[in-house]
């Protein structure tokens, strides 16, 4: 099983991240990191939330590779984005310039801890709105708010069933046991 590694040795800066050719690379606090590929029930997930959240926003959404530069020392790929209508200027030719309205990261045991703290960190620092980490091993649904106080504690947890609701999407409404059917076998 591929892991995600981080390059050994020095911090990089922007412009030596930007002469990587390289779409699986991402920078994290100076540092590079290289991410395997998506297993298929991890790009299963992505497409079914690709999906339900089309059909229910005219916002625009986005799924990786795609580079988000949040500031000098952080370029993420977050898994799905969603840049809503009055932030569309945040999308140029080489990326998303800023941070996203809404962010989605399917946890795989190579990003977990990543994805779970450090990234989640970076993003609030920025000001991301809202956050979203989806287990498939646990099958679970966490959001995280700016708004909310404690960003260790999710402000919507769920578990194989349940309402799905957004701060950022207000129409938005399913049940997150649709996205996991897509990995039943």
């Amino acid at each position: 099983m591929s892991t995600l590694t981080k390059e050994t040795g020095k911090t990089i800066s922007l412009e030596d991240f930007l002469q990587i050719d390289d779409e699986s690379c991402q920078l994290v606090n100076s540092e590079l990191y290289m991410t395997p590929a998506p297993n298929p029930k991890h790009q299963l997930i992505i497409g079914e939330l690709y999906s339900l959240l089309k059909k229910q926003t005219k916002s625009k959404i986005f799924f990786s590779p795609i580079d988000v530069f949040l500031d000098e020392k952080n370029v993420f790929q977050p898994d799905l984005l969603l840049i809503n209508e009055e932030n569309k200027g945040k999308i140029s030719e080489r990326g998303i310039e800023g941070v996203p309205d809404l962010i989605v990261e399917v946890l795989s045991p190579s990003n977990a801890y990543l994805d779970r703290n450090i990234k989640k960190d970076i993003y609030f620092e920025n000001g991301v709105k809202e956050y979203w980490i989806v287990d498939l091993a646990n099958q679970t649904l966490e959001i995280y708010t700016l708004k909310q106080k404690d960003k260790r504690k999710p402000h919507l947890y769920l578990v194989k069933e349940g309402t799905v609701t957004s701060t950022v999407i207000s129409e938005l409404k399913f049940d997150i046991a649709q996205v996991f059917k897509a990995i039943e076998n």
